[in-house]
């Protein structure tokens, strides 16, 4: 992953990820780096663990493609909940375990993105092309409006780059990546 998904994060952050013990952590973990940015931070919102590309592994590396086009092309002051992504997998699988007939993982909305997006230090959230046919996008699209986050709607052209960028780095056989449900 690009340094650029950790541009607003110290050493103890790190640490402190790896020390995370649920989503609820992971939150309090993105709220105090949230708090060191200055204002009108963004976000990115689209597939990763449902719809996109197919599977969480080529959803992800299309987010962080997408991540770092409007960081280093467009000079926006986006926070990355990409490094997050390893925990949230390895929390979810616990999750799944015990709730398996739970067709979605909502601690992952309820306890990150919500306390995330209502803190109101995010002021924009980006859609990639094709956030409809997720799950969790379409939850955080819903709730904008109260949460008073502005909707912004990317390209299809700026998706098919970013795909395009990271295809060389994510697994196109799908009876080796993980599949998305």
């Amino acid at each position: 992953m690009n340094a650029i998904h950790f541009k607003h994060w110290s050493g103890i952050d790190k640490v402190m990820l790896g020390h995370a013990g649920n989503f609820q952590d992971l939150a309090r973990l993105a709220m105090s780096i949230i708090r060191r940015i200055p204002v009108d931070i963004e976000m990115v919102s689209g597939p990763i663990s449902t719809g996109g590309v197919g599977t969480i592994d080529g959803n992800r590396k299309v987010f962080e493609a997408v991540i770092e086009i409007l960081i280093l092309e467009d000079g926006l002051n986006v926070f990355s909940q990409m490094p997050f992504e390893d925990k949230m997998v390895e929390f979810y699988k616990k999750w799944h375990a015990e709730n398996p007939l739970e067709k979605y993982c909502m601690p992952i909305l309820h306890d990150f993105y919500e306390p995330v997006f209502s803190s109101g230090r995010v002021k924009a959230l980006h859609f990639i092309d094709g956030w409809e046919s997720s799950f969790g996008a379409k939850w955080e699209h819903g709730n904008c409006s109260k949460w008073g986050i502005k909707r912004k709607y990317l390209s299809r052209e700026l998706s098919q780059r970013a795909l395009a960028q990271s295809s060389t780095n994510f697994t196109t056989d799908h009876e080796n990546a993980q599949t998305c449900r």
